[in-house]
């Protein structure tokens, strides 16, 4: 995938409201520190860092319809065939937890992020395995599940 194609959809899942621009900003202010303290270039950090935060199952759920008893939703692993798909999960794993962490500036919480999971030591990447350890789990019990 192209280096644009990564970074617009960055921005896409970055924007609340409308706010392209304070995005672009936020985004190339973590781009210019990362630069500025590593000695790879920030496109093979961000690179590495969404290679290594790309999970290949996600988890649906599905809940029955009954009356009488109200049962906990059943966890589904599913498999993502499609690059696109996988990428995109890892950006929203990647900004999920830089979201989460409350830190005054959201460009040093994300610069941080992505240095980690591109060493594969971020929260992203625990998440990846925790996922993938919850997959092999429910394994199993869903392989009848095709869709």
């Amino acid at each position: 995938m192209e280096n644009n194609k990564i970074k617009n959809t960055f921005i896409n899942h970055l924007m609340v409201n409308g706010g392209k621009k304070t995005c672009e900003t936020i985004l190339l202010k973590s781009f210019k520190s990362i630069q500025k303290n590593c000695k790879k270039s920030h496109k093979t950090i961000l690179k590495l860092a969404i290679i290594n935060s790309t999970s290949t199952f996600r988890i649906v759920y599905l809940k029955k319809k009954k009356r009488k008893r109200k049962k906990n939703p059943k966890e589904i692993p599913i498999f993502i065939s499609n690059n696109y798909e996988r990428i995109i999960w890892s950006i929203n794993f990647i900004l999920r937890i830089t979201k989460q962490k409350n830190t005054n500036k959201i460009y040093n919480s994300l610069k941080q992020e992505i240095i980690l999971s591109s060493q594969n030591e971020g929260d992203s990447t625990k998440v990846k395995t925790d996922l993938h350890k919850r997959v092999i789990t429910k394994k199993r019990l869903f392989l009848h599940f095709k869709w």
